[in-house]
This record gives structure tokens, C-alpha cells and sequence, in this order.
């Protein structure tokens, strides 16, 4: 466990980040960043994490941005806002690791963002998902422009960030916004069982296929040279000899990440 704003809990190789401002339902305050950002960091410097799994307390994911600061804002403040989120977002998207979010209550605006940024999304059914920036005259921040239309096409995405249309955990199963559907209350151990599963995985393959998914979209030639280049250090890998090994001997593979 850290600082109040951000807890920090390790199960296996698996680390838990929770956010743990519920007074603000875990709003993404600048106190909350300043915990959040380091403790990223150090779970993905963290040798014996394989997984990460990102929440939100008492039964809440995120619900936005600290609306209180905005009306009196100046476009440098702003502008400030925006890059502190956008170093979160990196850690989050070209991290070597798999990071899964867990979702219960609210999962607002740069929650929301938050949330799209993970490579696993599990939400309760009851959950719910909305880019309300508008509702309070902005445009999506938090990567969502970007994620938000790889998830759920064009057209949804245009018309939930323009709308701010309030999508449940149900719902976003249907459409591709929530990868695992759970019942309420059970995100979180839903979310532990899927990181189990990605902790499990070849670490170094895992990480390749992240940064390959945070360049998108490149042209078909850029990936094709890209997957030749990270193949060709795949296969020379301690992890990939087990992999082909336990193939074989009809094992399941204790990869070293090496």
C-alpha cells in the first residue's frame, strides 16, 4: 500500500493499483496523478509483476476529470492537464506489460479514457461508460479519439463523444467496449483471474505485441517490417526455446521473460 490517493497491492505476480479518492469518486485529481503516475512506473520496472490491474474504491472506477478546477482554468493550466495525462497514458499503452482494467460504478470522461487505454477490459454489468466532456463544453482527451473508434468503430465512438451517450457494462460487451463482462461487485476478481492469464504469458511476446498495437494504424508494409524485426528477436529467446520445448512435451511453459 502508497500514499492515500493511489494503493498499491501485489498477488503473485500480478500488482493492483486502485485509485482511492472515492470523496471525488476517484476523479482524476492532480494529487491522484502524482501518486498514479509513479506507481505505474514502478510496476512495470517491478521484475516480478507480469500484470497489472487498474480500479477504482468503493465500488467506483473513475468519474472524470476535477471538474471544480476547470471554470477558472487558463489554457496553460490546461495545456498542463492534458501532458500529465498523456504521460500516464504512455506508461499505460507502451508499457511492457499487460494492463487490465477493472470496472465498477462510474467510468467518466478521463476515466472513461483511462479505462480505453487498458489493454483488457473487464466492467461489471452494471457499470457506466460516458465521454462527457461535451456535457460541460470540451472535447475527449484522456487518448480517447484514439482508442474509443479501434473498440467500437467510427460511428459509435462519434456518436458517444458528441453525445455523450451513457453506455452500461452490458451494452459495451455487445459492442466491443468491455472485453469480459462480470456481475456487480465482481470486476475485480474477474480482472485477476484475466491478468492470471496474461501474467502467465511470454512476457517479452506480450511486450512486442503492445508496441506494435500502439502504433496503430500504420500501413500494411510498416507492420509487415516490423513483425519481420520483432519475430526475428522472438525467436532467438530463451522464452520462445521453453515454448517450443513444452509444445512438444505437451506441458504448459514456465517462461523467464528472457
Amino acid at each position: 500500500m502508497s500514499g492515500s490517493m493511489v494503493l498499491v497491492e501485489r498477488r503473485d505476480a500480478v500488482t493492483i493499483l486502485t485509485i482511492n479518492n472515492p470523496r471525488q469518486r476517484n476523479a482524476m485529481s492532480g494529487p491522484v496523478k502524482a501518486e498514479l503516475i509513479p506507481a505505474m512506473r514502478a510496476a512495470l520496472a517491478d521484475a516480478g509483476c507480469r500484470a497489472i490491474v487498474l480500479t477504482g474504491a468503493e465500488g467506483c472506477f473513475s468519474a472524470g476529470g476535477d471538474v471544480s478546477r476547470f471554470s477558472t482554468m487558463a489554457p496553460e493550466k490546461g495545456r498542463q492537464l492534458v501532458r500529465d495525462q498523456r504521460e500516464f497514458l504512455h506508461l499505460v499503452m507502451r508499457g511492457d506489460k499487460a494492463v487490465i482494467a477493472a470496472v465498477e460504478g462510474y467510468s467518466y470522461g478521463a476515466g472513461f479514457g483511462l479505462a480505453m487505454a487498458c489493454d483488457h477490459i473487464v466492467a461489471a454489468r452494471d457499470a457506466r461508460f460516458c465521454a462527457a466532456f461535451n456535457k460541460i463544453g470540451l472535447m475527449p482527451d484522456g487518448g480517447l479519439l484514439w482508442t474509443l473508434p479501434q473498440r467500437i468503430g467510427a460511428e459509435r465512438a462519434r456518436e458517444m463523444m458528441m453525445l455523450a451517450t451513457v453506455v452500461d457494462g452490458a451494452e459495451g460487451h455487445r459492442i466491443g467496449l468491455v472485453d469480459t463482462l462480470a456481475e456487480p461487485k465482481g470486476a475485480l476478481d474477474a480482472a485477476l483471474a484475466k491478468a492470471a492469464l496474461f501474467a502467465a504469458a511470454a512476457p517479452i511476446a506480450v511486450a512486442m505485441t503492445k508496441s506494435a498495437f500502439a502504433r496503430w494504424p500504420l500501413n500494411l508494409d510498416q507492420f509487415l517490417a516490423m513483425e519481420a524485426d520483432g519475430q526475428a528477436l522472438l525467436l532467438s529467446s530463451e522464452d520462445c526455446r521453453e515454448g517450443a520445448r513444452a509444445f512438444l512435451e505437451k506441458r504448459a511453459p514456465a517462461f523467464r521473460g528472457r
